[in-house]
């Protein structure tokens, strides 16, 4: 496993998230009462940014067409989309969110 810092704690307040890019890669972190998750940034419908959509709990709603996915699971929980979304790994070290992008 490859981890690598991707933001701090104080960055992501509770039941906010946040779009980062690494390489090619995007991703969404969010932090669900106090527990932090990473997924794909990019809806499997037509390549919405998710970073740019609205939470409701643990659901994360593309900002194109509405549909909806679990930050947890990574899954599509809503159409149009059907396809889940890649979910990676999260560590936190001190402050440190840091994911496995391998």
């Amino acid at each position: 496993m490859s981890f690598v810092e991707i933001a701090k704690t104080d960055e992501i307040p509770d039941g906010k998230m946040k779009g980062i890019k690494i390489d090619d890669i995007n991703i969404l972190v969010t932090n669900i009462a106090s527990k932090y998750y990473a997924i794909g940034a990019k809806c499997t419908h037509v390549g919405g940014d998710l970073s740019k959509g609205k939470m409701d709990g643990n659901i994360v709603i593309c900002p194109r067409h509405g549909s909806k996915f679990d930050v947890i699971t990574g899954k599509s929980v809503s159409g149009p989309a059907k396809q889940s979304v890649p979910v990676y790994q999260v560590k936190i070290q001190g402050n440190s969110i840091l994911i496995d992008i391998t």
